[in-house]
């Protein structure tokens, strides 16, 4: 009788062992330990800023207190390069969190290129800070300065990738209403595109109108710069009279492709962790991220930087994202046909 009890605890030893993460606990984990917020935008914009004051308060409501660093990998091809390594490449362990461009989340349907890449409804997702709709505006030089102008006259919209906003809301005008709008890829960021339009390099750029109050507010001021639409199920709040895709689409058929495509608003500002994160370690973060929701100092901080919270939770953007990777093959086929995949 002694003997296989001998043998039976000697083999759990010998597990523990080979899995000492599994003999911790979440604060025993942390503790001492750097956690890597991954950005897949470039530096100054709104990603960037939103994810630096959430690592300003986040890693106190974790057990263990973990030091929160934010790396940038920059926004050229709309972060899909971001999505990839967050799945594939990084430790699986809870010390990667990731936040890549909205789009993503649509992307993997509706873009080709993007396809297989990653999935979305497989991330572990910690909850999302904002619901940000992105946006046309066009530069005060810009030849059409209204989008019935731009069915005749080409405007140069500067865009990060296919897959990023800058690129899908004028590609969208294009097949709904005819306009004329020329697409240059290759930008990295809202900070990059200001300087194209400054130059002269470009008329006109996307992202959510955010970037423009929080980066460039003298463009707002001065009347630099116009809005002409909203990417969202509902209009921007802070653009009550600029229209959404979805108004101006003519058939209800484009109707429903804008709504799959404007459906990755809601993961505006959303971290996740990739697949195969211990669920300890994701309960554990979603929890210190609602928590840091409701924090009076990280709110003091968003207001002062004039960030608009409107968090949702983890587990119910979980539930998003299965919703959109399982949209049915009408609409995720003209959402293709409508950003000219």
């Amino acid at each position: 009788m002694t003997r296989p009890t001998t043998m039976t605890l000697a083999g759990v030893l010998a597990v523990l062992a080979l899995n000492p993460a599994n003999a911790q606990s979440v604060e025993q984990f942390y503790k001492g330990k750097t956690l890597n917020f991954i950005i897949g935008a470039g530096a100054g914009g709104s990603y960037d800023l939103y994810a630096r004051t959430l690592t300003n308060t986040l890693p106190k409501y974790i057990p263990g207190n973990p030091v929160m660093i934010v790396k940038i990998a920059g926004g050229v091809g709309g972060g899909v390069a971001t999505s990839v390594q967050m799945e594939h490449s990084v430790p699986k362990d809870g010390t990667y969190m990731g936040m890549t461009q909205q789009t993503n989340v649509t992307s993997q349907l509706t873009e080709a290129a993007v396809a297989g890449k990653y999935d979305v409804s497989k991330w572990r997702w910690v909850g999302n800070m904002a619901n940000l709709r992105n946006m046309l505006a066009v530069w005060m030089t810009a030849p059409a300065q209204t989008l019935e102008e731009a069915k005749t006259k080409e405007v140069i919209v500067g865009a990060t990738g296919r897959n990023s906003p800058t690129f899908i809301v004028p590609q969208a005008l294009n097949v709904l209403l005819g306009t004329k709008y020329k697409i240059v890829l290759g930008y990295n960021g809202a900070s990059d595109l200001n300087l194209a339009m400054e130059r002269g390099e470009i008329q006109a750029r996307g992202a959510s109108w955010i970037s423009v109050v929080t980066q460039a507010p003298q463009y707002i001021s001065e009347k630099k710069i116009k809005p002409l639409v909203v990417d969202g199920l509902t209009r921007d709040p802070l653009l009550p009279d600029v229209p959404t895709l979805l108004e101006l689409a003519p058939s209800e058929e484009q109707k429903a492709a804008i709504r799959l495509i404007s459906a990755a608003n809601e993961f505006s500002r959303a971290a996740f962790l990739p697949p195969g994160t211990p669920e300890d370690r994701v309960q554990a973060l979603r929890q210190a991220f609602d928590a840091t929701m409701k924090d009076e100092g990280f709110l003091a901080e968003a207001r002062r930087l004039q960030l608009p919270i409107e968090p949702t939770d983890g587990a119910s953007l979980d539930k998003l994202a299965g919703q959109v990777v399982a949209s049915s093959p009408a609409a995720i086929k003209l959402a293709k046909q409508l950003l000219g995949e």
